[in-house]
């Protein structure tokens, strides 16, 4: 069991870096995009969910102590993205983007640690 954990947590990885890899460059105000970011994190979530959180899989501690992180994390991106949409400035935009970025970034670590 503990082989298939590693690899739903690795296409968690993947498909979180598949979403940072199309916010990352973008640097203009542009809600629209956002919205499909939006749908994309929450079918990141949703496999979080139904594949690796309500599952009968046997975990060590310490990779449930790293799927709370993981889960608080993502709600957390999903409210930065909320954010980033209602951003009208540019200063703004960018404030919340590098919020979302520093957010991957986290996310990456906690990865790391599995």
């Amino acid at each position: 069991m503990i082989q298939d954990y590693g690899a739903l947590i690795d296409d968690l990885q993947k498909q979180l870096e598949a979403l940072q890899i199309s916010i990352a460059p973008q640097s203009q105000p542009t809600p629209k995009i956002v919205k499909d970011w939006q749908r994309s994190l929450d079918d990141i979530q949703q496999f979080f969910q139904s594949k690796i959180i309500n599952t009968n899989l046997e975990i060590t501690p310490q990779n449930l102590s790293l799927q709370v992180e993981i889960d608080k994390q993502l709600k957390m991106l999903k409210v930065d993205l909320s954010m980033l949409q209602t951003s009208r400035s540019q200063a703004t935009w960018q404030k919340r983007h590098q919020q979302a970025c520093d957010r991957f970034t986290l996310l990456e670590r906690y990865f790391q640690m599995h």
